[in-house]
């Protein structure tokens, strides 16, 4: 008898986690090789749907809604700021039957415990007319057409010297092309930006005197990426101190040297404007390593050459922050 009862028992338990495992919610993977950034917690059950990494980018934070997009159908904000580093783009797919307002808050939420400041915010249409052109390049239309339940924000933190900007955008899906990721109509998706600048992003790019020796030695010219202007204009942002610092120190190492300093830029913009702006970067940094590390101007020309120089196709924000840079040759 206490065989049977026994029994009986292990078949009763069998079919509750049998029915269980029906009845539970089945959340999707996360596509291969996509994780989290650290210390920004998804929602609950959310998968990532579309992810992507850059070394160094120049990224435009929105500080205000936006109503325009240019010719090449970018976004026009009505306040902005530039965030330059290491870029982290995640999509997420959250569980059905979950609104975009509840997805909000709780990101909200995480991001005050962890210290972020918001810049800006705003919800539905104040986002703007044109805020499908906002996240245009995650390969999908999963942002594209879904306004209606739409809130953004920007935020950042200063943590180790280093600042952390986000973009975040949650909204109902409506419509658009997905391509094959599974989302269905009123399902709530978020869209996470994550740039890094600062210290985090000089410790990848940055070049020390005796790499910049090697590479005159080895190839003729070496290209620096640590060094680091807003979009469109030729003046040094600060975070170009470690690269100014190197490039200093080796020509101290290097007394008798002089070289060209050759200011490169992608192909977005006109041709003169690039070529204009491509000198006058390689002047400012000519200009900063006189009189910030007593550089005597006599071992230095600057000089430019715009777009007309690619290491990479300009077909990507990858290729384009390649070809943004500032050589050293030897004269």
């Amino acid at each position: 008898m206490s065989s049977m009862i026994g029994t009986i028992g292990r078949i009763a338990a069998l079919a509750f986690v049998l029915a269980a495992a029906v009845t539970a919610p089945a959340f999707a993977a996360d596509i291969p090789g996509a994780k989290d950034y650290p210390g920004i917690k998804r929602y609950e059950g959310a998968s990532i749907v579309e992810y992507k990494t850059q070394k160094f980018t120049h990224y435009t934070l929105p500080l205000g809604p936006v109503d325009e997009a240019d010719a090449d159908n970018k976004p026009v904000f009505a306040a902005s700021k530039q965030a330059s580093g290491a870029l982290t783009r995640l999509s997420y797919t959250v569980p059905a039957g979950i609104s975009s307002a509840d997805v909000f808050e709780n990101y909200q939420n995480e991001l005050a415990a962890k210290g972020y400041t918001v810049l800006y915010k705003a919800d539905g249409g104040a986002i703007g007319k044109r805020q499908d052109t906002i996240f245009d390049g995650v390969g999908t239309q999963l942002f594209s057409y879904s306004p209606d339940a739409a809130h953004f924000l920007t935020a950042e933190l200063a943590k180790d010297g280093a600042t952390v900007s986000i973009a975040l955008y949650v909204t109902e899906f409506e419509d658009g092309y997905t391509r094959d990721i599974e989302v269905a109509k009123g399902q709530a998706i978020v869209q996470l930006d994550v740039i890094e600048s600062g210290t985090l992003q000089d410790k990848m790019v940055t070049v020390t005197a005796a790499e910049i020796e090697k590479g005159l030695s080895a190839q003729g010219h070496i290209a620096l990426y640590g060094i680091y202007f807003d979009f469109a204009k030729a003046d040094l942002k600060p975070e170009s101190k470690p690269a100014l610092e190197q490039i200093a120190q080796f020509l101290k190492d290097e007394p008798a040297l002089k070289i060209h300093v050759v200011g490169h830029t992608d192909n977005v913009g006109g041709m003169d404007t690039n070529m204009a702006l491509s000198r006058a970067r390689a002047a400012s940094v000519t200009a900063a390593l006189v009189k910030q590390y007593g550089i005597s101007a006599s071992r230095l020309n600057p000089a430019g050459v715009g777009p007309l120089a690619p290491v990479a196709p300009n077909d990507s924000d990858d290729g384009r922050a390649k070809n943004r840079r500032v050589e050293l040759i030897p004269q």
